[in-house]
Order: structure tokens, then C-alpha cells, then sequence
């Protein structure tokens, strides 16, 4: 089970936005998609930030929820991210430690893939 790459794992179906979009138009596709992060990427396709649920009560308690802040205002930038190559077992410290999406990126740094505590909850479920 342990022995499972992440790309086997990951979503590759991703919802993202650039940097400087609005933090209401971040919000509206988060609602739209039914997801809860979002990632930020830069034009190259560069993972340059995340957004989960969590930084948007942060944002609208700070401010007013139409507020046209840039979504890199409030972004997460120390993100921590695996690679397709790395096994579940890998994803256990991340997750241990309150992660709950870790974006999936290639050896050039590009986003390719994203996987949640859902995505290895549905896997270890189905192994059981």
C-alpha cells in the first residue's frame, strides 16, 4: 500500500488562478469548483502560492469580503509540495503535520498534480 507513487494518487484536474486576480474572483471559483484550495501559478505555470479555505476566513475577517485584494497578498508561499515520484508513505509527515493538500510538482518545479488527505482517505479506504 506504502509503495503507491503519488502520480497514481494526485489529481491532475487542477483549479488555478494568477497572482494578481482578486481575492473575490479566487473565492468564486472556489465555490464554483467545490474545492477548498486553490493554487497560484504563475504564467510559466510555476506553483507560486496556496490558498485554502482557511486563508479566506483569515482575509474576510481583516477585511471586507468584496475586498479587491490580490490573492498574493494572502497567498501561502512556503509551501510544501512532493513529487510524483514520492510513495504514500512520503506523504505521511506532511500530513502528520496538518497539511491537507500538498500540490504535486516535476523536477522543472512545474505544477503538475495536487493531492489532499481526501484523495489518501478514498485510497487507504479502498485498500481495506
Amino acid at each position: 500500500m506504502t509503495d503507491l507513487p503519488v502520480e497514481q494518487l494526485m489529481s491532475t484536474e487542477l483549479v488555478t488562478i494568477a497572482p494578481g486576480a482578486a481575492a473575490a474572483d479566487a473565492a468564486n471559483r472556489m465555490l464554483e469548483t467545490g474545492v477548498s484550495s486553490i493554487l497560484v501559478v504563475d504564467d510559466d505555470g510555476h506553483l507560486a502560492g496556496l490558498i485554502t479555505a482557511t486563508d479566506f476566513v483569515s482575509l474576510v475577517r481583516r477585511n471586507d469580503p468584496e475586498d479587491e485584494t490580490p490573492v498574493e497578498a494572502f497567498m501561502t508561499t512556503d509551501i510544501v509540495t512532493v513529487s510524483p515520484d514520492d510513495s504514500v508513505e512520503d506523504l505521511a509527515e506532511p500530513t502528520d503535520q496538518g497539511y491537507t493538500h500538498l500540490p504535486v510538482v516535476n523536477e522543472d518545479g512545474e505544477l503538475i498534480g495536487m493531492v489532499s488527505t481526501t484523495d489518501l482517505t478514498a485510497y487507504v479506504s479502498e485498500q481495506r
